[in-house]
């Protein structure tokens, strides 16, 4: 996993123009290739380098015991959630310039009441790994896993709030337009 620049809730990363006057499929687009692809690519690496961590320092008081369990659990979790994205809410969040973007109100709420699941999971995945505490004497490869996990974190939360946020809420409203 690489850490990569974390877009902020009010612009974007490459041209500085406010979420908020984003077109939806703009938004869209975005999180696909900047949240759900890396999602999709760097859990299983985070699997398994748990699993190996857990495996090789199962004595430490520190060892993060149960952490790969757990991030099977979130993976399985996170790959349902953005199929039912790709598949359901995002098409019909697009036909909604069509008319039909009122039926997208129901899979949004899904979609944020999941949401709450995962933030959930990113403070379970701080408990097992004891907000990322490493013993002095941790290999590379420990440093690693808790590093690529705090980028997984920041990221699970931005992608979090640009959905919730700014076009969750746009859709509720109605606003399929980017402001003038």
């Amino acid at each position: 996993m690489s850490t990569r620049p974390i877009p902020s809730g009010k612009a974007d990363d490459s041209d500085g123009t406010a979420w908020e006057t984003r077109d939806p499929e703009a938004i869209i687009a975005f999180i696909l290739d900047h949240f759900h692809a890396p999602l999709r690519r760097d859990l299983p690496n985070l699997l398994r380098h748990a699993r190996l961590i857990e495996g090789e320092y199962g004595a430490s008081a520190l060892c993060p015991r149960g952490l790969g369990d757990h991030l099977e659990q979130v993976h399985l979790a996170v790959e349902s959630h953005l199929a039912k994205e790709e598949k359901i809410l995002f098409p019909l969040i697009c036909a909604g310039r069509g008319g039909r973007g009122s039926m997208a109100f129901m899979p949004i709420k899904v979609m944020m009441a999941e949401h709450e699941d995962h933030v959930a999971g990113l403070r379970r995945t701080r408990l097992l790994t004891h907000d990322f505490s490493l013993p002095a004497n941790a290999s590379p490869a420990w440093r690693s896993l808790y590093a690529d996990l705090q980028v997984l974190e920041a990221d699970l939360n931005q992608h979090i709030h640009l959905e919730d946020n700014v076009l969750f809420t746009r859709v509720m409203v109605g606003e399929h337009t980017p402001s003038l």
